[in-house]
């Protein structure tokens, strides 16, 4: 299965944010340079995640995005259900005139299980669990962050 440009944003931003000291706010252009991907694609993969839970914002001077703590704790698998609701993977699926082996068909039932497997395997992962500070290390200093310091996890983490 592939996942959508939006998708893979959204997982990338997700993994940014955790990857940070649990207050750390950041802007949105700093998040887009984090994650290596266009301002306007950041911004509205932001507003999406914002509107599901998982990060949270601040306005003004020392504003700027957050990831909660039912960001860290979320299930790829759930969140990428809710990103990836509207994504066919097969082009009769959002139109059942495309095809004229519609009627009957059971190759669009064995790939809607499919995916539910694909998404099931991810529902055993979290965020968290996925968070590499070697990955997120160095782009944590180039967009001006701290070095790592150890929280109670254990786990390296990057503060402004």
């Amino acid at each position: 299965m592939r996942l959508t440009a939006f998708s893979d944003i959204a997982l990338r931003v997700l993994l940014l944010m955790g990857g940070l000291a649990p207050e750390t706010m950041l802007s949105t252009q700093r998040i887009a340079d984090g994650v290596g991907a266009p301002y306007n694609h950041v911004a509205k993969t932001v507003a999406r995640l914002r509107g599901m839970g998982l990060l949270c914002s601040q306005r003004g001077r020392s504003g700027g995005v957050m990831l909660t703590e039912e960001g860290r704790e979320a299930r790829v698998g759930q969140v990428l259900r809710v990103l990836e609701a509207d994504t066919a993977i097969v082009e009769c699926e959002a139109d059942e005139t495309a095809c004229p082996l519609n009627h009957g068909c059971r190759l669009r039932r064995a790939l809607a299980g499919a995916r539910e497997a694909f998404y099931r395997e991810l529902d055993e992962v979290s965020i968290a669990e996925l968070v590499n500070p070697r990955q997120v290390g160095p782009i944590a200093v180039q967009l001006g962050l701290r070095p790592p310091e150890q929280l109670d996890s254990g786990t390296p983490t990057f503060a402004i």
